[in-house]
Protein backbone atom coordinates (compact mmCIF):
# COMPACT_ATOMS: atom_id res chain seq x y z
CA UNK A 1 0.00 0.00 0.00
CA UNK A 2 2.60 2.61 0.79
CA UNK A 3 4.39 1.74 -2.56
CA UNK A 4 1.02 2.19 -4.39
CA UNK A 5 0.79 5.47 -2.31
CA UNK A 6 4.71 6.58 -3.43
CA UNK A 7 3.56 5.71 -6.87
CA UNK A 8 1.09 7.76 -7.20
CA UNK A 9 2.39 11.15 -5.40
CA UNK A 10 4.70 10.92 -7.63
CA UNK A 11 4.75 13.92 -9.19
CA UNK A 12 3.95 13.59 -12.82
CA UNK A 13 6.64 15.73 -14.40
CA UNK A 14 3.68 17.21 -16.37
CA UNK A 15 1.31 20.63 -15.96
CA UNK A 16 -2.03 20.68 -14.16
CA UNK A 17 -3.32 21.29 -17.42
CA UNK A 18 -1.76 18.36 -19.38
CA UNK A 19 -2.69 15.87 -16.25
CA UNK A 20 -6.50 17.08 -16.19
CA UNK A 21 -6.69 16.34 -19.90
CA UNK A 22 -5.00 12.91 -18.86
CA UNK A 23 -7.80 11.60 -16.55
CA UNK A 24 -10.51 13.32 -17.80
CA UNK A 25 -10.25 11.66 -20.99
CA UNK A 26 -9.64 8.51 -18.96
CA UNK A 27 -13.25 8.68 -17.48
CA UNK A 28 -14.60 9.77 -20.83
CA UNK A 29 -13.13 6.10 -22.57
CA UNK A 30 -14.37 4.32 -19.50
CA UNK A 31 -17.72 6.15 -20.21
CA UNK A 32 -17.54 5.30 -23.98
CA UNK A 33 -16.22 1.27 -22.58
CA UNK A 34 -19.70 1.55 -20.56
CA UNK A 35 -22.34 2.31 -23.51
CA UNK A 36 -20.46 -0.45 -25.19
CA UNK A 37 -20.45 -3.17 -22.69
CA UNK A 38 -23.95 -2.32 -21.72
CA UNK A 39 -25.91 -1.46 -19.28
CA UNK A 40 -25.81 -5.16 -17.17
CA UNK A 41 -22.27 -4.67 -16.73
CA UNK A 42 -20.66 -2.91 -14.00
CA UNK A 43 -17.62 -0.50 -14.89
CA UNK A 44 -17.75 1.47 -11.78
CA UNK A 45 -14.54 -0.07 -9.97
CA UNK A 46 -12.06 1.51 -13.15
CA UNK A 47 -14.03 4.68 -12.88
CA UNK A 48 -12.26 5.09 -9.22
CA UNK A 49 -8.71 5.37 -11.21
CA UNK A 50 -9.15 8.85 -12.86
CA UNK A 51 -10.54 10.25 -9.32
CA UNK A 52 -7.78 8.72 -7.93
CA UNK A 53 -5.10 9.86 -10.15
CA UNK A 54 -6.71 13.75 -10.15
CA UNK A 55 -6.39 13.53 -6.47
CA UNK A 56 -3.10 12.65 -6.50
CA UNK A 57 -1.95 14.98 -9.41
CA UNK A 58 -3.77 17.69 -8.89
CA UNK A 59 -5.54 17.59 -5.55
CA UNK A 60 -9.29 16.83 -3.81
CA UNK A 61 -11.05 19.43 -5.38
CA UNK A 62 -9.89 18.13 -8.78
CA UNK A 63 -10.75 14.87 -7.99
CA UNK A 64 -14.47 15.62 -6.80
CA UNK A 65 -14.89 17.45 -10.54
CA UNK A 66 -13.99 14.43 -11.80
CA UNK A 67 -15.71 11.64 -9.69
CA UNK A 68 -19.30 14.37 -10.84
CA UNK A 69 -17.57 14.11 -14.48
CA UNK A 70 -17.44 10.02 -14.03
CA UNK A 71 -20.78 9.99 -12.87
CA UNK A 72 -21.77 11.83 -15.41
CA UNK A 73 -20.08 9.62 -18.65
CA UNK A 74 -21.79 6.41 -16.50
CA UNK A 75 -25.27 8.03 -16.33
CA UNK A 76 -25.12 8.73 -20.56
CA UNK A 77 -24.11 5.47 -21.21
CA UNK A 78 -26.85 3.64 -19.39
CA UNK A 79 -29.31 5.94 -20.64
CA UNK A 80 -28.16 5.71 -24.10
CA UNK A 81 -27.92 1.67 -23.12
CA UNK A 82 -31.68 1.94 -22.25
CA UNK A 83 -31.26 1.26 -18.68
CA UNK A 84 -34.83 3.68 -18.21
CA UNK A 85 -36.68 0.44 -19.93
CA UNK A 86 -35.47 -1.80 -17.35
CA UNK A 87 -34.96 -0.03 -14.10
CA UNK A 88 -37.02 2.61 -12.00
CA UNK A 89 -35.88 5.69 -12.81
CA UNK A 90 -35.70 6.10 -8.73
CA UNK A 91 -33.75 2.92 -8.59
CA UNK A 92 -31.36 4.83 -10.81
CA UNK A 93 -30.97 7.99 -9.22
CA UNK A 94 -30.57 6.45 -6.28
CA UNK A 95 -27.97 4.36 -7.00
CA UNK A 96 -25.87 7.34 -8.57
CA UNK A 97 -26.15 9.23 -5.65
CA UNK A 98 -24.96 6.65 -3.41
CA UNK A 99 -22.12 5.71 -5.96
CA UNK A 100 -20.83 10.03 -5.50
CA UNK A 101 -21.21 9.48 -1.85
CA UNK A 102 -18.90 6.59 -2.11
CA UNK A 103 -16.61 8.55 -4.28
CA UNK A 104 -16.18 11.67 -1.79
CA UNK A 105 -15.52 9.05 1.15
CA UNK A 106 -13.26 7.49 -0.80
CA UNK A 107 -11.88 10.75 -2.11
CA UNK A 108 -11.28 12.21 1.53
CA UNK A 109 -9.60 9.23 3.07
CA UNK A 110 -7.44 8.43 -0.13
CA UNK A 111 -6.41 12.10 0.40
CA UNK A 112 -5.46 12.00 4.08
CA UNK A 113 -3.61 9.03 3.32
CA UNK A 114 -1.46 10.97 0.26
CA UNK A 115 -1.46 13.79 2.89
CA UNK A 116 0.29 11.51 5.69
CA UNK A 117 2.56 9.97 3.20
CA UNK A 118 4.18 13.34 1.89
CA UNK A 119 4.10 14.91 5.57
CA UNK A 120 6.30 11.54 6.63
CA UNK A 121 8.42 12.18 3.23
CA UNK A 122 9.31 15.60 4.55
CA UNK A 123 9.77 14.32 7.82
CA UNK A 124 11.88 11.55 6.63
CA UNK A 125 13.97 13.87 4.39
CA UNK A 126 14.07 16.89 7.04
CA UNK A 127 15.96 14.18 9.35
CA UNK A 128 17.81 12.65 6.76
CA UNK A 129 19.23 16.15 5.93
CA UNK A 130 19.73 16.47 10.19
CA UNK A 131 21.33 12.96 9.98
CA UNK A 132 23.60 13.91 7.22
CA UNK A 133 24.57 17.84 8.88
CA UNK A 134 25.63 15.99 12.37
CA UNK A 135 27.73 13.30 10.64
CA UNK A 136 29.72 15.70 8.26
CA UNK A 137 29.92 17.90 11.98
CA UNK A 138 31.16 14.96 13.27
CA UNK A 139 33.60 14.28 10.83
CA UNK A 140 34.69 17.90 10.84
CA UNK A 141 35.04 17.73 14.69
CA UNK A 142 36.98 14.30 14.10
CA UNK A 143 39.52 16.07 11.38
CA UNK A 144 40.10 18.87 13.96
CA UNK A 145 40.77 16.84 16.75
CA UNK A 146 43.29 14.64 15.12
CA UNK A 147 44.84 17.86 13.47
CA UNK A 148 45.27 19.63 16.86
CA UNK A 149 46.60 16.32 18.03
CA UNK A 150 49.28 16.04 15.24
CA UNK A 151 50.25 19.30 15.86
CA UNK A 152 50.96 19.46 19.58
CA UNK A 153 52.47 15.78 18.91
CA UNK A 154 54.81 17.62 16.33
CA UNK A 155 55.43 20.34 18.45
CA UNK A 156 56.34 18.01 21.45
CA UNK A 157 58.44 16.11 19.44
CA UNK A 158 60.26 18.56 17.88
CA UNK A 159 60.95 19.95 21.35
CA UNK A 160 62.38 16.77 22.28
CA UNK A 161 64.62 16.52 19.06
CA UNK A 162 66.11 19.88 19.24
CA UNK A 163 66.31 20.56 23.00
CA UNK A 164 66.46 17.30 25.08
CA UNK A 165 68.46 15.03 22.48
CA UNK A 166 70.64 17.88 21.77
CA UNK A 167 71.24 18.37 26.14
CA UNK A 168 71.84 14.68 26.41
CA UNK A 169 74.66 14.76 23.82
CA UNK A 170 75.97 17.55 25.02
CA UNK A 171 75.73 16.06 28.35
CA UNK A 172 77.75 13.06 27.51
CA UNK A 173 80.32 14.33 25.73
CA UNK A 174 81.34 16.17 29.00
CA UNK A 175 80.78 13.55 30.69
CA UNK A 176 83.52 11.86 27.86
CA UNK A 177 85.77 14.60 28.62
CA UNK A 178 85.79 13.85 32.53
CA UNK A 179 85.86 10.33 31.69
CA UNK A 180 89.29 11.29 30.07
CA UNK A 181 90.59 13.48 32.97
CA UNK A 182 89.89 10.88 35.23
CA UNK A 183 91.61 8.09 33.26
CA UNK A 184 95.07 9.76 34.39
CA UNK A 185 94.33 9.46 37.83
CA UNK A 186 91.60 7.20 38.95
CA UNK A 187 90.50 3.98 37.07
CA UNK A 188 87.67 2.98 38.55
CA UNK A 189 85.84 6.36 38.46
CA UNK A 190 87.11 6.60 34.55
CA UNK A 191 85.00 3.52 34.33
CA UNK A 192 82.49 4.72 35.72
CA UNK A 193 82.43 7.97 34.13
CA UNK A 194 82.55 5.95 30.79
CA UNK A 195 79.33 4.07 32.23
CA UNK A 196 77.48 7.02 32.50
CA UNK A 197 78.16 8.46 29.36
CA UNK A 198 77.20 4.87 27.59
CA UNK A 199 73.44 5.72 29.79
CA UNK A 200 73.79 8.93 28.31
CA UNK A 201 74.10 8.07 24.51
CA UNK A 202 71.52 5.30 25.06
CA UNK A 203 68.68 7.89 26.28
CA UNK A 204 69.80 10.02 23.53
CA UNK A 205 69.25 7.48 21.05
CA UNK A 206 66.03 6.48 22.60
CA UNK A 207 64.75 10.19 22.21
CA UNK A 208 65.72 10.54 18.95
CA UNK A 209 63.94 7.59 17.88
CA UNK A 210 60.72 8.60 20.11
CA UNK A 211 61.11 12.32 18.58
CA UNK A 212 61.16 10.25 15.27
CA UNK A 213 57.89 8.66 15.67
CA UNK A 214 56.35 11.75 17.09
CA UNK A 215 57.65 13.55 14.13
CA UNK A 216 56.49 11.51 11.09
CA UNK A 217 52.91 13.20 10.50
CA UNK A 218 52.58 12.75 6.72
CA UNK A 219 54.96 10.05 4.88
CA UNK A 220 55.46 10.12 1.16
CA UNK A 221 53.24 7.19 -0.22
CA UNK A 222 56.56 5.15 -1.25
CA UNK A 223 57.99 4.83 1.97
CA UNK A 224 55.07 3.84 3.58
CA UNK A 225 56.42 0.03 3.27
CA UNK A 226 59.74 1.25 4.18
CA UNK A 227 58.61 3.05 7.43
CA UNK A 228 56.60 -0.39 8.44
CA UNK A 229 59.86 -2.14 8.06
CA UNK A 230 61.66 -0.12 9.83
CA UNK A 231 59.18 -0.34 12.79
CA UNK A 232 59.17 -3.81 12.68
CA UNK A 233 62.64 -3.46 13.47
CA UNK A 234 62.52 -1.93 16.48
CA UNK A 235 59.82 -3.36 17.66
CA UNK A 236 62.45 -6.74 17.35
CA UNK A 237 64.47 -4.80 19.93
CA UNK A 238 61.93 -5.90 22.87
CA UNK A 239 63.06 -9.08 22.17
CA UNK A 240 60.41 -10.75 20.15
CA UNK A 241 60.22 -11.71 16.73
CA UNK A 242 58.00 -9.25 14.47
CA UNK A 243 58.26 -9.90 10.59
CA UNK A 244 57.19 -7.18 8.09
CA UNK A 245 55.73 -8.58 4.84
CA UNK A 246 54.68 -6.35 1.64
CA UNK A 247 53.50 -7.48 -1.33
CA UNK A 248 51.70 -5.32 -4.65
CA UNK A 249 51.18 -1.87 -5.05
CA UNK A 250 51.01 -0.36 -1.64
CA UNK A 251 50.54 3.06 -2.97
CA UNK A 252 47.52 4.77 -0.59
CA UNK A 253 45.90 7.93 -1.45
CA UNK A 254 48.35 10.75 -0.10
CA UNK A 255 50.65 11.39 2.61
CA UNK A 256 47.86 12.04 5.55
CA UNK A 257 46.25 8.91 4.67
CA UNK A 258 49.51 6.90 4.62
CA UNK A 259 50.53 8.70 7.43
CA UNK A 260 47.59 7.39 9.04
CA UNK A 261 47.73 4.04 7.93
CA UNK A 262 51.46 4.08 9.95
CA UNK A 263 49.93 4.86 13.14
CA UNK A 264 47.80 2.54 13.10
CA UNK A 265 50.34 -0.06 12.51
CA UNK A 266 52.71 1.70 14.89
CA UNK A 267 49.97 1.62 17.72
CA UNK A 268 49.22 -2.15 16.89
CA UNK A 269 52.40 -3.49 17.39
CA UNK A 270 52.60 -0.86 20.53
CA UNK A 271 48.80 -2.54 21.94
CA UNK A 272 50.34 -5.63 21.27
CA UNK A 273 53.97 -5.23 23.05
CA UNK A 274 52.32 -3.97 26.08
CA UNK A 275 48.95 -6.17 26.47
CA UNK A 276 49.57 -9.14 24.71
CA UNK A 277 52.87 -10.82 26.03
CA UNK A 278 53.21 -11.96 22.15
CA UNK A 279 56.09 -14.13 21.19
CA UNK A 280 55.70 -12.85 17.82
CA UNK A 281 54.22 -10.46 15.64
CA UNK A 282 53.39 -10.20 11.81
CA UNK A 283 52.86 -7.26 9.70
CA UNK A 284 51.15 -7.37 6.14
CA UNK A 285 50.86 -4.83 3.63
CA UNK A 286 48.59 -5.79 0.78
CA UNK A 287 48.14 -3.84 -2.40
CA UNK A 288 44.73 -4.55 -4.39
CA UNK A 289 43.26 -3.53 -7.33
CA UNK A 290 41.72 -0.45 -6.17
CA UNK A 291 42.62 -0.76 -2.15
CA UNK A 292 45.43 -1.14 0.05
CA UNK A 293 45.21 -3.19 3.51
CA UNK A 294 46.90 -3.56 6.29
CA UNK A 295 46.62 -6.90 8.81
CA UNK A 296 48.59 -6.57 11.83
CA UNK A 297 48.69 -10.56 13.77
CA UNK A 298 50.20 -11.49 17.07
CA UNK A 299 50.38 -15.29 19.23
CA UNK A 300 49.86 -13.26 22.35
CA UNK A 301 46.75 -13.86 25.04
CA UNK A 302 44.08 -11.53 22.56
CA UNK A 303 41.56 -8.85 23.47
CA UNK A 304 39.50 -9.29 26.58
CA UNK A 305 35.54 -8.96 25.93
CA UNK A 306 34.40 -5.70 25.76
CA UNK A 307 33.17 -5.11 29.13
CA UNK A 308 36.23 -6.40 30.26
CA UNK A 309 38.82 -3.54 28.31
CA UNK A 310 39.10 -0.87 30.51
CA UNK A 311 38.95 2.86 29.35
CA UNK A 312 41.75 1.97 26.63
CA UNK A 313 41.87 4.62 23.82
CA UNK A 314 44.20 2.38 21.44
CA UNK A 315 41.06 0.78 19.29
CA UNK A 316 39.20 3.40 18.95
CA UNK A 317 42.39 5.92 18.17
CA UNK A 318 42.70 3.27 15.14
CA UNK A 319 39.36 3.13 14.19
CA UNK A 320 39.21 7.06 13.78
CA UNK A 321 42.29 7.43 11.94
CA UNK A 322 40.89 4.79 9.41
CA UNK A 323 37.77 6.44 9.19
CA UNK A 324 39.68 10.00 8.79
CA UNK A 325 41.41 8.27 5.90
CA UNK A 326 38.42 7.21 4.40
CA UNK A 327 38.87 3.86 5.21
CA UNK A 328 37.80 0.92 7.55
CA UNK A 329 39.25 -0.74 10.58
CA UNK A 330 38.23 -3.81 12.21
CA UNK A 331 39.86 -5.75 15.44
CA UNK A 332 39.04 -9.18 16.51
CA UNK A 333 40.46 -12.27 17.79
CA UNK A 334 43.26 -13.94 14.66
CA UNK A 335 41.71 -17.53 13.71
CA UNK A 336 44.73 -19.07 15.19
CA UNK A 337 45.05 -17.19 18.67
CA UNK A 338 45.67 -13.71 19.25
CA UNK A 339 44.56 -10.36 17.97
CA UNK A 340 43.81 -9.86 14.72
CA UNK A 341 43.95 -5.86 13.52
CA UNK A 342 42.70 -4.56 9.55
CA UNK A 343 42.47 -2.09 7.71
CA UNK A 344 41.41 -1.40 4.58
CA UNK A 345 42.22 1.57 2.53
CA UNK A 346 40.75 2.86 -0.59
CA UNK A 347 43.33 4.09 -3.11
CA UNK A 348 40.75 7.01 -4.14
CA UNK A 349 41.56 10.42 -2.44
CA UNK A 350 40.76 10.89 0.76
CA UNK A 351 41.00 14.05 2.80
CA UNK A 352 43.83 15.78 2.73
Amino acid sequence: MLRALAAFTTAPGRSRVQSLLIVVSLAAALGGIDFLSGIWVSLQFFYLVPIVLAVAWIGWRTGCLIALFCGAARFIGDFAGGIFQHVEPGAIWWNRLIDLCVCFILIGIFHSLITLQRQLERRVEERTAALRTAAHAHRLLEQELLTVAATERNSFGQELHDDICQHLVGTALAAQVLAGRLADHDAPAATDAQAIVALLETGADKARKLARGLLLADIPPDRLGEQIAQLATEACSSGIVCRFHEQGDTTVANANATGQLFRIAQEAVRNALRHAAPRQIEIFLTGHADAVSLTVTDDGRGLPPPDQRGAGMGLRIMSHRAAYAGGTFSAGPDLLGGTRIYCHFPRLPGPA
